[in-house]
Parts: C-alpha cells; structure tokens; sequence
C-alpha cells in the first residue's frame, strides 16, 4: 500500500487569544480549562445510513467532566460496511460565525488486513462548513495495511483566523477502491473537550418601556428602568448602569437562564458560555439602583445592553434629578411652659427619607409670630426661656438631614412668653440693656423722656411724621435693601417728614441695628440736618438691618415713626488647590477658608462645586469647617486627562449672618 501523506491547512498553527474582544465570544464543550461542565449545547449527531446485518456504530454525549464525547465502530463484533461514517456537528447560530478553534482528542484507527473480509481502514477527521473533503482541519488515519494508529493521551488541535458557519468531527470506514467491508474491531474518537470561539459584529437592539430613570420627575429612592431587547447571534446578555461616570451594576438580563452566565468566572473574560446561542434573542429585562447613595442633584445616567459577544446597545443616556434629602411629614413639636425659666422641648417631627441625624436652632419671634430670629446659642432639643424672651413667642427649626442632603422644618409658635412675673406684654414705656424693650428693640428710649411736660422733638411735628430712608448708591440711585461684600461701607441717608409733608429739623433719632438671625438693639442716635435730612455712616460688618424711629414728644411711650434698610453679607470664602496639575493617583487636595463675625462654634457647611466642560457647574461634596473657619477635603479623579474647575459655596445657614457666597474658581489638569 502507498504511502499517504496529508497537509495540514495553516488555520491550525496559530493558538487562541485567551480572552474574548468586543464582538467575540467563546464556547465550552463538556468542560471549561478549570475543569467545570458544561455540557455539549449546539452539538448535533448524524450517521451514514444503517445497513441490516453490519455495525453502524455509536455517538456518545459528553455525560460528565470526565466522559469525553466521542463516535464509535466495531462494538458490537459485526463488520462495518465500506463508507460508514458517523459525525459530531456545531453550527454557528444565525448572525454569528466560528472564528477559531481548540479541540483536545484521542483516537483508536485501525487497518485490520483479513482475508475476504476487511481491507479498509478507519479514519479520523475535522472539517469546517460542508465540504468534508476539501476544508480538512485534521485528518488522521492507518497508512499502511495492517496497521493500528493509536494516541491514547488527549492531545490539542486548533486553528484561528477563519469564518466559517460550521465544524464538524467524524470518524468512518474509508472507502478506497472496492467493495470490501470493514473488520469487526473497534475504532474510537474521543473529545474530552472543545473550545470554541465565535464572532459576531451585530449590536443589540432596545427600546425603553418606562420607568422612573425616564421620567422628568426627580427620583426618589430606588430608580427603575424598563426595557426591551433583542439580538440576532449570541443573544441579549447583560444590562450595565453608570453613574457620572461609575459603574453602579452589571446584570445578567435574564438570570434564571444557566447558560446565559460566564462560565468561567474566575478568569477576566465574562464573554465565556457552555452554548454557541447563550442567552435569548428576545427579552424584557429592568434594572434599578438606590439613588439615595447620591448627593441630591443632577446625575448623568447610562443604561447599556449588551450581547453575548459584548456589542452594545445604549438604551438610555440622561440627566437625572434626584431628591433623597429628608422630607417633612410631620412638622416638630413643642412642649413645656411659655414662661421665663421654664424649659420648652423640641420633638423632630417625622420625616420621609430615614434621617441620620437631626439639628435644633431656636428663634425669637414678634408677639404676633412675624419677624423671628435665630437665638444665639440655642441649638440643642431642649431651650430655657431667658427674660429676653419675654413678651415673644418662640419657635424652633429641626434640620434633619442623611447622605444626600438636608431639609429644615419649623413648628408652630409658642404662646407669648410670659416674664418672671407671669405678664405676657411689658411695662408701659419699655425697658432697657438687653430686653426687648420698646418695639422689640433692645435698651430702645424715648431720647427725651427725661423731660417732663409735652416738649416736641424737633421743629413741626405736625400729623403723623414719617421717615424716609435708603443706601446711597452711584449715579443718584438709592436702594432700600441690597448685597455687598464684606468690607463695604454704606451711607443710609433720608429725610424726616411731618404729616404735611415738611422736614423736621433738629430732632433726635434713634439707631437699631439687628445682625442677621439676631434681636433688634439700640445704637445711639442722630440728628436731623435742614429741610428733616438724616444721614448715618453703617460700618462694614455681617449682614445687619438698620431702623431709625423717631419719637414726636417727651411723653410719647413709643415711636410712631420709623423705617428700616437691609444689607445682606457675602462671606468672605477662599478656596485653593496644593496641585494644579496632577498625574498618577490623579488626586488633589482642596481647601479654603470662610471667614466674617459669629463663626458658629460648630463651624459652617461649605458645598463644593466643579466644572466640566460640557457639563457645567454640579455640587459633589458638602464639607464643614472648623471654629476658624477651616476647611479641606481630598478629590479623586476618575478621568485620565482634562482640566477641571472647583469653587466653594457657603449656603445661608443658622444663625451665620451671611448670605448664599461663592469663592472664585481654581482649575486642576489632569494628564
């Protein structure tokens, strides 16, 4: 017999990558490199047809890591009729092609020579698509005879850089020349395990069902989206959601399917499946987050799906609000005696949004409930009235506040605070130092009471006089109440008029500052100039209003003109980088300073904002300062490269009397 040689085609001289690309995806027969099972999903048998009276052989599934599946002659003692074969088949599914191979086998051929009965031998092949004897992968068999050809340890066959629709293994008795039968013994193909890898280049196709995500309505609490997927090749895998950026989950769309799973999770590719068809081509999946991990705000959202091969579909890509901060359901409750001396109790109210902690702060309001003010040092859940109380009614604001951010509520007012000696409104004409005094106003008198008869204040007091005042602005223009910066000093000038209309020289006019979230208290007086002209000089200094009354007589027992202006304080806010272009760790630390009067012992919240183009200002993280003032906190990059903004905000809070203020910006490159 001649001796055969078979050339092998070069597909097979190239070994696999060891993890799958974007539109790639790999296949385990029977068991995965680590050894787990898998099964023979995809694989199909087929066998020439049955002769009465010959062997036609056996295809056997792979039942186990350790049986192999394999094809089979010669087991039943009968001969095998010439042209006999039998086959393992995988076709790649529709939209998908085979891209590579890795086959482990072993095989018992055999060229039994008996005398009127055998003279054909066994062979053993890999081939791909349909052409069984032109797309040869892997041939094998007795070449000369008589011969036995034997490899009884599995060994490796593979191939890569091809496209084709499908691979097929066989063993059959060779029919050369003749019509002689093959012997009765056996001839075995045996494949422990296959690794398959599989192309396919078509993306997902969704559609939104609906869900909170796609609302335009803020999003409080767990976040939900629904979709609808289809995929024609390897089907709809997993579902994935970013958050500004972050990754927040990845989720298999349909998780009761067990070959729709990596089945080979230890290693770092989870495109790995015991199916050439994993996971389904048409499904409804959801995904859901708890936003209440978030600080309150504007969030970009992405929701993607992706097949078995790893193309994705983007299914939504949005800003989303969310709102998680504590919500008032109940508003806080007082108890206790409105009396000075007496204790008044704070409860929290009830809150939606499962508040971590809560904050007090009480205020001192007008005897009709208007006009209140925070009371300096008075934020614990529990408050002694103190005879400047006296003749007020208080309240209280709970801050309750979690991750995302804080809400404030207040409760009802008090009763009129009654003093030490249980009368709920003062004495006719005032007191002084640091009670109310006249008209709310601390140490407030009548400038000339001390005189006795009816001994007018100024010239004319006719009718009712009024006071006209206002900050004296650039180019003519006044305003009666305005936002300044901190070292900023304003003229409050005016006129004091009789009921006609006339000035009223030569008076005396009383000076009331309250500082922002403070009582009202006298600061001396001024006089009025020719024609009623008033003029008074506010320093720089917090926010504070500023009243001038006017008592008409010696005997009044209360002003009957006055007026007031208000300048609302920015605090001054500093902010600063220690890098301003960072590499690597891509960290940078940032810090500032608040300053201006009554810094709260506590410290105040600073917000810090940054800046990206395209997606302008966003608040990222609140921060407290110290007693002085004193902030710093690190931040982390999540982009390798760009240029950032950072600034600081200080939110109107407590009894700070300084209003909403913004530090300049400082700008970080990341490379």
């Amino acid at each position: 017999m001649p001796r055969i040689i078979i050339v092998l085609s070069a597909l097979i001289a190239t070994a696999l990558p060891t993890a799958a690309t974007a539109g790639t995806f790999t296949v385990y027969s029977c068991k995965t490199p680590a050894g787990a099972f898998t099964g023979m999903e995809g694989w199909t048998s087929s066998a020439s047809s049955s002769v009465v009276g010959r062997d036609n052989g056996s295809s056997t599934i792979c039942s186990s890591p350790t049986t192999p599946f394999s094809l089979q002659f010669g087991g039943t003692g009968l001969p095998v009729a010439s042209g006999s074969w039998l086959k393992w088949t995988l076709a790649a599914p529709t939209g998908t092609t085979i891209k590579s191979f890795s086959l482990s086998r072993s095989f018992n051929l055999s060229w039994p020579v008996v005398s009127g009965v055998a003279n054909r031998p066994y062979a053993y092949q890999v081939s791909y698509d349909d052409n069984e004897t032109g797309n040869f992968l892997d041939f094998k068999f007795p070449i000369q005879g008589g011969q036995t050809l034997t490899q009884g340890v599995a060994s490796i066959v593979e191939g890569t850089g091809a496209s084709w629709g499908s691979l097929s293994i066989s063993l059959r008795c060779w029919g050369l020349v003749g019509s002689l039968d093959c012997g009765s013994f056996p001839a075995q193909v045996a494949i422990p395990n296959a690794t398959i890898r599989l192309t396919d280049t078509n993306a997902p196709t969704t559609t939104v069902g609906g869900g909170s995500l796609a609302d335009d309505a803020s999003v409080r609490g767990v976040g939900s989206l629904a979709f609808h997927a289809t995929d024609a090749g390897g089907g709809v895998y997993r579902s994935i959601v970013t958050v500004d950026g972050d990754e927040v989950s990845r989720t298999v769309v349909d998780g009761d399917d067990v070959s729709c799973a990596d089945a080979e999770p230890a290693d770092d590719d989870a495109y790995e499946f015991p199916s050439p068809q994993p996971c389904p081509l048409d499904t409804a999946g959801s995904v859901q987050f708890d936003t209440a991990a978030l600080a309150d705000g504007e969030h970009a959202v992405q929701v993607t799906v992706e097949d078995a091969a790893g193309n994705v579909d983007v299914v939504l890509s949005r800003t989303v609000s969310t709102h998680n901060a504590p919500i008032s359901t109940a508003v806080p409750a007082l108890g206790g005696q409105a009396k000075v001396g007496a204790q008044l109790t704070a409860g929290p109210g009830q809150w939606d949004g499962a508040p971590t902690g809560y904050g007090y702060r009480w205020l001192r309001c007008d005897p009709d409930g208007s006009g209140c003010a925070g009371i300096p040092g008075a934020d614990a859940s529990a408050y002694v009235l103190t005879s400047a109380d006296a003749y007020h009614r208080i309240l209280v604001e709970v801050t309750a506040a979690n991750h995302s951010g804080a809400a404030t509520a207040r409760s009802s007012v008090s009763a009129v605070v009654a003093d030490a000696a249980g009368r709920t409104s003062p004495l006719v004409g005032g007191g002084s130092g640091s009670s109310p005094g006249i008209g709310g106003v601390a140490g407030l008198t009548n400038p000339l009471g001390q005189l006795s008869g009816h001994v007018p204040n100024g010239a004319r007091p006719a009718g009712r006089p009024r006071l006209e005042i206002a900050f004296r602005l650039a180019a003519g223009r006044s305003a009666t109440h305005l936002r300044s910066a901190r070292d900023r000093r304003w003229t409050i000038a005016g006129r004091l008029l009789d009921g006609n209309g006339r000035g009223i020289e030569g008076a005396r006019i009383g000076v009331a500052l309250r500082v922002a979230g403070r009582t009202w208290v006298a600061r001396g007086e001024l006089r009025s100039g020719r024609g009623g002209a008033v003029s008074y000089t506010l320093p720089a200094g917090p926010g504070r209003s500023v009243k001038l009354t006017y008592f008409p007589f010696s005997d009044s027992r209360g002003f009957v003109a006055s007026n007031v202006v208000t300048e609302d304080v920015l605090a001054p806010v500093t902010i600063r980088a220690d890098h301003r272009q960072v590499t690597g760790a891509r960290v940078v630390t940032l810090s500032g300073r608040v300053r201006g009067e009554l810094l709260p012992r506590g410290g105040v919240l600073v917000t810090l904002q940054g800046y990206q183009a395209g997606f302008g200002w966003r608040t990222f993280r609140t921060v407290r300062t110290t007693a002085r003032g004193v902030w710093s906190t690190r931040y982390r990059f999540r982009l390798s490269h760009g240029r950032f903004g950072f600034r600081a905000v200080v939110p109107r809070q407590g009894s700070f009397p300084f209003v909403t203020s913004r530090s300049g910006s400082v700008f970080v490159t990341v490379s």
